[in-house]
């Protein structure tokens, strides 16, 4: 038996990200030339393992895009069996969300198990209702809707059910879930182990993630593509992302079976099972979207807010001229982050934030120009063993704020006095004009 699938997952159609309509276009059109692919492929059917929607209330521009391509889909004969990611449940008090509302207009095959006293009754999909369904002769696909902290359960409770269900004339078996494996990203929590997830390995060929936007693939056996656009500037890092390609060739692996039996059946020490066998070849492909750029500058030495903007000009020009940036037309625009970090060694408010977003249009002509400012503040001291007064720890302290100021540590006392002075003038009432001229005086250091 063979066939062809294609897997995606967390399109986030919808997202306004930003809050730029070019972005939400952006997802759309990523969206759209996966069904390209899918089309182009001739795939039999189209797996979509979570996530279609950024957010359960949907607006009418999203529908349309969603519509629009699941509809190609449909004309070209290619079902898409799908399942729910946790951006689109629909609310408690909804009686049908946009996946169901999908699903109603035959545009997805929605799988949804449904649990009774916490075990998965495994039925076939029919009128529009069950938790598997067989999109060609010989393959069968189930699925399992985001269920949260519940997943651990469920797989297990499912696994127990793939193992008492009549698979006759099922030669190759897919699995969807829209959860995570845990230990692909460091800071995000509840992913299920391997050894959670390996129950499911005697009765599943092919296990199809979705929700972790970062791809993966275990053993050829989980597989999990990533978001087909960024979702942050984070995203941006994980290039090989997007949709699989899947060749399935059951035949092929029956008979490398069975040679290897053949060859080693003397061999008591060989535990060779069907699964041991790969029956398909997933290919990960990367598809067309929005480029980012995050760099990075350090402020320590720069002493400054002229010698700052003078470093971020060069930095921002040479990094346009390595990517070509100057040449990009229009649709690819970048969305580029500046982000500074290390010590500021000058007052924060001397910065001029807009200034370097000013930099990054005139070197990127980018969609969206972002400066994160992540600098630190030097650290005050006091010895707080000196018993001063309040004019002395006035003083003090005037003076250790303005020797953390590059521009003002060589003469921070002279500076000192000079602030205490005009603190004195205004307090005792003097015009302005006593005061200019005791700045002008006071500026000859």
């Amino acid at each position: 038996m063979k066939t062809k699938f294609l897997h995606v997952a967390d399109c986030h159609l919808g997202k306004w990200q930003y809050n730029l309509r070019e972005r939400f276009n952006d997802f759309g059109r990523a969206f759209h030339h996966i069904v390209d692919q899918a089309i182009a492929a001739e795939v039999d059917f189209v797996i979509l393992a979570g996530d279609l929607f950024e957010k359960r209330a949907i607006d009418a521009l999203t529908l349309n895009q969603a519509m629009r391509a699941l509809d190609r889909l449909h004309k070209k004969g290619i079902p898409c069996l799908a399942i729910e990611g946790n951006h689109e449940r629909p609310y408690y008090s909804e009686r049908v969300g946009w996946m169901e509302f999908l699903a109603v207009q035959d545009l997805l095959i929605l799988l949804t198990p449904t649990f009774e006293e916490g075990k998965p009754l495994l039925k076939p999909y029919t009128n529009r209702s069950g938790s598997y369904f067989d999109p060609v002769p010989g393959v069968r696909v189930h699925g399992l809707r985001y269920v949260g902290a519940g997943t651990a359960t469920a797989v297990a409770q499912y696994a127990q059910a793939l193992g008492e269900i009549n698979n006759d004339g099922v030669y190759y078996t897919i699995f969807m879930a829209h959860a995570g494996v845990e230990g692909v990203l460091a800071d995000q929590t509840g992913g299920l182990s391997h050894r959670q997830w390996s129950l499911l390995r005697p009765h599943v060929d092919y296990l199809a993630l979705g929700h972790v936007h970062k791809p993966f693939t275990f053993d050829e056996w989980i597989y999990n593509p990533g978001s087909p656009e960024s979702c942050s500037v984070a995203e941006s890092e994980w290039v090989d992302r997007g949709y699989y390609l899947v060749q399935v060739d059951t035949d092929a692996a029956h008979a490398a079976l069975s040679t290897t039996v053949a060859t080693e059946a003397e061999d008591a020490t060989t535990a060779i099972t069907q699964q041991s066998w790969v029956k398909h070849e997933a290919m990960l492909h990367a598809n067309p979207r929005r480029v980012f750029h995050r760099l990075s500058m350090k402020t320590d030495l720069l002493t400054s807010p002229t010698q700052l903007l003078a470093h971020a000009r060069e930095l921002l020009q040479r990094k346009a001229r390595d990517v070509g940036a100057r040449h990009l037309p229009a649709l690819e625009q970048p969305i580029v982050e500046l982000q500074l970090t290390g010590v500021l060694p000058f007052d924060r408010s001397a910065l001029d934030l807009e200034a370097l977003e000013t930099l990054i249009q005139e070197s990127f002509h980018p969609l969206l120009a972002m400066v994160r400012n992540y600098t630190r503040s030097s650290e005050l001291a006091f010895d707080t063993t000196d018993v001063l007064n309040r004019a002395e720890l006035e003083r003090q302290v005037l003076t250790d704020l303005l020797n953390r100021d590059a521009r003002f540590q060589t003469n921070s006392e002279a500076w000192a006095e000079l602030t205490l002075t005009l603190k004195q003038l205004a307090l005792s009432g003097a015009n302005g004009d006593a005061i200019l001229s005791e700045v002008g005086e006071r500026l000859q250091f």
